[in-house]
């Protein structure tokens, strides 16, 4: 059966929202060390395609395309950026040795640590938390006391709504969330968490982060809604790669310039830009996360 190959781009010709993020990963090694940090080998990227909304293409590639102009004029090397369709493939890049790290969700984690055992964490991102849970809400005057008292209700969304936020969802319920609430989609999850409150929803699902920044920063609104249901923890997003023959040297650098990113002006913008804080070296219990919520919500393959 003929696989069609890996979509790959380099540096200076990015046409997709995916490829963005790699360009910011090595924007990343450049700003760790200037022109003294260049990679002398190339290095394989892999993104996988769960990570992007394309409906910001245009938007992040405008706003990366400076980081990927310098890019393109100080590294003299071939960097390699694979779309990844999903943990599968990412398996199948790994032993092809086309990719050496991986950026991924954590269930994605999980899974592809089920297809491959010599998968490792490199980093995380740093984040306010050290899981990620998703919460639904209901007014607190609702007298529901499952997610199932409110069939034929009306279920409010963020339009865009984070990887664990989807995962859940598809896998709480026996059918389409659509077919078991009316759907009302606003712009954010404040506006979500407002339309709770102000009666125009019956119930909203935010990830825990979403909650607490609105808990602190309308506190009062805040006690007007209830936890109904909170999902099970999930694993921080990771940067994940396989140990390679030959490949040390390369990773550990590129790790330590994802570490030290910060310290710079480019990469105290570039980590502004994308809304994160930096980077972190993953705790020691990431793998026993990783595969208690691949064991709870298991890989489902594609349809090819």
């Amino acid at each position: 059966m003929n696989r069609k190959p890996p979509e790959v781009i380099s540096f200076r010709n990015a046409p997709n929202l995916q490829y963005c993020l790699a360009v910011l990963m090595l924007s990343f090694c450049l700003a760790a060390g200037g022109d003294a940090f260049i990679l002398q080998e190339p290095i394989g990227v892999g993104m996988i395609a769960s990570l992007f909304d394309q409906t910001d293409e245009k938007t992040i590639l405008a706003q990366m395309q400076p980081f990927a102009d310098v890019i393109g004029k100080r590294l003299g090397v071939r960097g390699e950026f694979v779309v990844v369709r999903d943990v599968e493939h990412a398996a199948q890049l790994f032993d092809e040795r086309r990719i050496q790290v991986i950026v991924l969700h954590g269930p994605e984690y999980g899974w592809l640590k089920q297809l491959d055992k010599e998968i490792r964490p490199l980093l995380l991102a740093t984040a306010s938390v050290p899981k990620l849970q998703a919460v639904l809400l209901v007014n607190q005057k609702s007298e529901a006391k499952t997610p199932e008292d409110l069939k034929d209700k009306t279920l409010v969304l963020a339009s865009r709504l984070p990887q664990h936020l989807r995962l859940y969802l598809e896998r709480r319920f026996p059918q389409p969330v659509d077919k078991i609430f009316r759907i009302l989609e606003v712009k954010t999850a404040e506006d979500a968490l407002e339309a709770v409150i102000e009666d125009k929803a019956d119930l909203t699902l935010v990830s825990n982060i979403q909650a607490e920044v609105y808990r602190q920063q309308r506190p009062g609104r805040f006690k007007r809604l209830r936890e109904l249901e909170i999902s099970p923890d999930f694993p921080l997003p990771v940067v994940a790669y396989k140990p390679q023959k030959g490949l040390e040297d390369l990773v550990e650098n590129f790790r330590k310039a994802l570490l030290t990113a910060k310290e710079t002006p480019e990469g105290r913008q570039t980590l502004v830009l994308w809304r994160i804080e930096g980077f972190q070296d993953a705790p020691a219990d990431y793998e026993e996360q990783a595969a208690r919520i691949a064991k709870t919500y298991p890989f489902k393959a594609s349809a090819r």
